[in-house]
């Protein structure tokens, strides 16, 4: 017999479906920032990281015994990943000081080893601030406020990208502490308001 819970909660698995894209298909509810996503699943209490995955979307659920299922908001979602990025950027403001430090000093191997995890975690920060502008939650002048973030980041990736292709290093060094350090602060900032994270 099947059993199923969400958030903890028992549901009715009389209906249940045949399989678990189908049964996924029916938790996750709603429109834009209050659909509810389902984030984690157990079967039989065994962790399923790939319940996404269109071998597990096919999956029987007859003989698995028992399915747990963990679901939050989309806005929910955003909020924690931007408490997670919030978090994150005194270690990126860090790093980006250690870089432009070594480089100014003549340390361009090293410099240059950190370089591209500096600049993917910018990608990264840039790719949520987009998200982050368009939740809910996020609204003018906020959402103005992100956006203009957005552009900022990308402008800077790619700045910093194109130095380092000319081995332009004293640019480098420029673009991180003449502009990335103070997006980085203008990022916490308005994160604070939005958010209220601290």
């Amino acid at each position: 017999m099947l059993h199923i819970s969400v958030n903890g909660r028992a549901r009715d698995a009389a209906s249940a479906p045949e399989n678990w894209g189908d049964l996924l298909n029916l938790l996750e509810i709603g429109e834009g920032g209050g659909r509810q996503v389902v984030t984690a699943v157990r079967f039989g209490g065994v962790a399923v990281p790939t319940f996404r995955e269109p071998i597990m979307l096919a999956r029987h659920l007859h003989g698995v015994g028992r399915v747990d299922v963990e679901t939050a908001t989309v806005d929910d979602l955003l909020h924690e990943s931007a408490r997670a990025a919030f978090q994150s950027i005194a270690p990126l403001r860090a790093a980006t000081a250690r870089i432009a430090m070594r480089l100014r000093e003549g340390h361009e191997l090293a410099a240059v080893r950190d370089l591209p995890g500096l600049t993917t975690s910018v990608q990264t920060l840039t790719t949520l601030t987009a998200a982050l502008a368009r939740a809910k939650a996020c609204v003018e002048p906020h959402r103005r406020d992100f956006d203009s973030l957005v552009v900022r980041l990308c402008r800077l990736v790619d700045g910093v990208i194109a130095r380092q292709v000319t081995a332009d290093w004293n640019a480098v060094a420029d673009l991180l502490e003449r502009e990335l350090a103070p997006t980085l602060d203008a990022w916490l900032l308005v994160a604070r308001r939005v958010w209220s994270l601290a």
